[in-house]
């Protein structure tokens, strides 16, 4: 018999893996499912980044392993576009450092700065690999509500005193999945605060920074005193279309920053260099951004007026390319999301499948706008057919 570690018996299935798998099997059968699943996109790559990356191939013929913290190219690139964006100095030499994309930096994070035992503060409902990632390492997950009383942030005065000193890392998340809520400069400064009286570094995951509809949302790194427990990651993967690619960055100063490139020299041999090169090209052009961003605002426009007009009970949809619905009174979120697929062959993900320990998600679904605009009319049209009352 096979033995299997406590690490997989202690963690939920992946939540995506299963909607993948649901999904699969109805269109096996041959139902025409409009998929706002997983966040994935499926807008092209931009011909920009592509076309950079078959030209770095050839370039990078015979270059080797790449750097395990990205080449000097590369952490340039990342920080002249944080200066452009949020007006942040970073030093690339030091202070900047590439990732596998975000998820495995995520999930390896702890392994840099936790002990067995340890506290790990983790909004609820959340990113996973913030929870498995603490439970890999063995650490204590103390979960922090997203209530929608409270504007979808977490409220640190919640937090024992006993939890607070035992807490290596609060996580963040902004613009947020999957409430889709941007953070205010007040909640950022009052979370680094936190930080600092408790001795806890802040991981700020802001892998949507660059899908937002009015005001750009800020950095954690914006905030005063930040730079004293502050540590962001992000990707290209939804700034860009470049989830297939697997390149992000992290940034923090040099002192936070050295144990987890020390770690990542354990866990991978880098990021290959022609994506590199095909990043810098990305971060390098602002113009596909503002080309996905109309896009995913049309979707967005579309679908929030129509389940308005269906009657769910509230709509949110600050930031991200998520739509975040409350269900109508008679549903929670698993009876919604069953409804919507078997009437409108629409797949949407429960909140409670992002929720971990909290009820704050149960009572929301979540769209992710990733079905092209045609069919995203067609989910309306669908939408409106739908009888969400008994």
């Amino acid at each position: 018999m096979v033995h299997i570690s406590s690490f997989l018996r202690e963690i939920r299935p992946y939540a995506f893996a299963e909607i993948d798998r649901v999904r699969e099997e109805l269109r096996k059968s041959g139902v025409d499912v409009i998929d706002f699943g997983v966040g994935d996109p499926t807008s092209p790559t931009p011909e920009v980044v592509r076309e950079a990356c078959k030209r770095a191939v050839d370039l990078r013929a015979r270059s080797g392993y790449p750097s395990y913290e990205g080449s000097p190219e590369f952490r340039e690139a990342v920080a002249r576009w944080f200066e452009r964006r949020f007006g942040v100095r970073l030093n690339p030499e030091e202070e900047v450092t590439a990732t596998i994309g975000s998820k495995q930096a995520i999930f390896l994070f702890p392994l840099a700065y936790v002990d067995p035992g340890d506290v790990v503060l983790i909004p609820d409902p959340g990113y996973p690999p913030y929870t498995s990632g603490a439970k890999a390492r063995m650490a204590k997950c103390f979960y922090l509500p997203l209530e929608e009383e409270n504007s979808f942030f977490p409220d640190l005065s919640e937090i024992p005193p006993g939890v607070a000193e035992r807490a290596k890392i609060l996580w963040i998340n902004y613009p947020n999945n999957p409430t889709t809520k941007i953070a205010t400069k007040d909640f950022l400064k009052e979370a680094v605060d936190f930080c600092i009286d408790n001795d806890v570094i802040l991981a700020s995951d802001e892998a949507y920074s660059e899908l937002y509809y009015d005001s750009k949302p800020p950095s954690v790194l914006n905030v005063d005193g930040s730079w004293e427990v502050s540590f962001v990651f992000n990707s290209l993967s939804k700034r860009s279309s470049m989830t297939g690619y697997r390149v992000g960055f992290a940034a923090a100063s040099r002192e936070l920053l050295e144990p987890f490139k020390r770690v990542q020299t354990q866990t991978h041999s880098g990021v290959a260099n022609f994506i590199q090169d095909a990043s810098i090209a990305a971060l390098s052009d602002e113009s596909h951004v503002d080309r996905l961003r109309d896009e995913y605002r049309a979707k967005r426009d579309m679908l929030v007026s129509t389940l308005k007009e269906i009657g769910m009970a509230s709509v949110y949809s600050e930031g991200t390319f998520y739509v975040w619905a409350k269900a109508p009174e008679g549903h929670d979120s698993l009876s919604l999301s069953s409804l919507l697929l078997r009437d409108a062959y629409i797949n949407t993900v429960p909140g409670k499948a992002l929720s971990q320990e909290s009820s704050a998600g149960d009572l929301f679904v979540r769209f992710a706008l990733v079905p092209s605009l045609e069919q995203t009319e067609e989910a309306c049209k669908r939408l409106r057919e739908v009888q969400l009352h008994s």
